[in-house]
């Protein structure tokens, strides 16, 4: 079965100003990040703020790197959406599997 991260890359939403500094403290938790463009310009989020596209192996624990990177000072989210549905689809083009969250 696939694992979180697998594909190797995790959005992370930054504040403008603060992308390098972001950039800087991701590479320094080992997740080395390139800014996303556009055309050749920076993508500009539905917020207004910049994604820097970090690369990651598969994630055992992402409720610790959630945390981790949260607390970088500029950073708005990441990818990882934890704890936002109790119902996904994951459609792979043939079938679709429903999950849902168990009941804590």
């Amino acid at each position: 079965m696939p694992v979180l991260g697998a594909r190797g890359k995790l959005p992370v939403e930054v504040v403008p100003f603060a992308a390098a500094f972001c950039r800087r403290r991701l590479a320094d938790l080992g997740y080395p990040a390139t800014l996303r463009t556009d055309r050749g310009k920076p993508f500009v989020s539905d917020n207004g703020n910049s994604i820097l596209d970090c690369q990651v192996p598969a994630i055992a624990d992402p409720e610790s790197l959630e945390r981790a990177i949260v607390a970088i000072p500029g950073v708005v989210g990441t990818g990882l959406f934890l704890g936002m549905a109790e119902i996904i689809l994951i459609d792979d083009g043939q079938t679709v599997q429903v999950r849902q969250r168990s009941p804590r």
